[in-house]
């Protein structure tokens, strides 16, 4: 005895949540020079995806390191004139020539240091280029993230632009259902309200989500509001791309089952058997007995009982197809199905 809950059923589309997918592109001009995952590995965050051959990069690499070893020298040699000028022993113009050349090779290199960021390094890749002066033309694609690569979209020996799309890496363990509600039935949904799916590729299996966006614009020419399902995939068996149907739960759980409860049993239970609704009842040891129900009100996993069982019967609840499959075989004789 408890409410039946009851809810919308609407189409839904799967699809990757905003934060758990990621594009990954070259960031610089040149070839695809190695790929060194495959589809449908699982990836670290910054784990090497595959290398990237760049000219650009490397002469870019180059300037850079010339620079800024101009830079050094060059501070050196300021700092060293401007201590022999305190001790009176070389002459200010020395110095000042000094100190611009200084502050000459402090903009080259900071010019330097800008085309490296412009070609797509981070401070912390420029770092590491400064301590370990190494100019190579070779770049690494960074998964940035970590999760499956679902798309693999370039091939050995592709020029590549900065903007090109290499590889993507998704987390498959949870996606978003996308649901187009009807506005008339907005008022029946809230944010975190349950929401149960099927989908036709996997028949007999259901998932759990929650709504948990609900849309500000209703479409002028569909009238209906996007409406977001988050959706647990933990064992990978949702696909994004998935068409599925979405059963929104509206009967609230917290209702009081002695006021307003009614007798409900899962839908599998029932059974049709000539035209009569029965539902299978222990009476001994792998001995059953059809009782003719009389149902009411129905969600996509359980029925209103409106007569034929009380609150608190046993009942089979899985493999009453079965059962019914049997008695159709033998006469019902004391009305036993063995």
């Amino acid at each position: 005895m408890r409410p039946l809950t009851t809810g919308l059923s609407v189409p839904a589309r799967l699809t990757f949540t905003q934060s758990g997918v990621s594009k990954v592109s070259s960031r610089v001009p040149g070839r695809l020079d190695s790929i060194a995952v495959v589809l449908g590995q699982k990836v670290k965050k910054g784990q090497v995806l595959g290398h990237l051959d760049s000219p650009d990069l490397g002469q870019a690499r180059a300037d850079y390191l010339s620079a800024a070893t101009k830079a050094r020298v060059t501070e050196a040699n300021f700092r060293r004139e401007k201590e022999l000028l305190d001790k009176g022993i070389t002459s200010e113009r020395e110095m000042r020539e000094a100190e611009s050349a200084f502050v000459t090779a402090q903009a080259e290199r900071s010019a330097a240091d800008g085309r490296l960021h412009a070609l797509g390094l981070s401070d912390a890749e420029i770092a590491t280029l400064r301590s370990n002066e190494h100019y190579s033309s070779r770049f690494p694609a960074i998964s940035p993230m970590n999760g499956t690569v679902v798309e693999i979209q370039g091939t050995v020996g592709q020029a590549v632009e900065a903007t090109t799309s290499l590889f993507t890496v998704a987390d498959l363990s949870q996606l978003w259902a996308l649901l187009d509600l009807p506005e008339s039935q907005l008022s029946q949904v809230r944010l975190g309200q349950k929401v149960e799916l099927t989908v036709q590729a996997l028949p007999g299996k259901r998932f759990e989500g929650e709504v948990g966006y609900i849309g500000d614009i209703v479409n002028e020419k569909t009238r209906t509001i996007p409406v977001q399902v988050v959706v647990a995939n933990a064992d990978g068996a949702l696909k994004a791309g998935m068409f599925a149907q979405a059963m929104i739960a509206t009967t609230a759980e917290d209702t009081d089952a002695s006021a307003n409860g009614s007798v409900v049993i899962p839908r599998s239970a029932v059974q049709q058997v000539e035209g009569a609704q029965v539902v299978f009842v222990p009476v001994g040891t792998n001995q059953f007995r059809p009782v003719k129900v009389q149902t009411g009100a129905s969600s996509a996993s359980e029925v209103e009982l409106l007569s034929g069982l009380e609150p608190g019967a046993t009942l089979v609840t899985q493999g009453a197809f079965i059962l019914k499959s049997e008695l159709s075989k033998e006469s019902m004789g004391e009305g036993h199905s063995h």
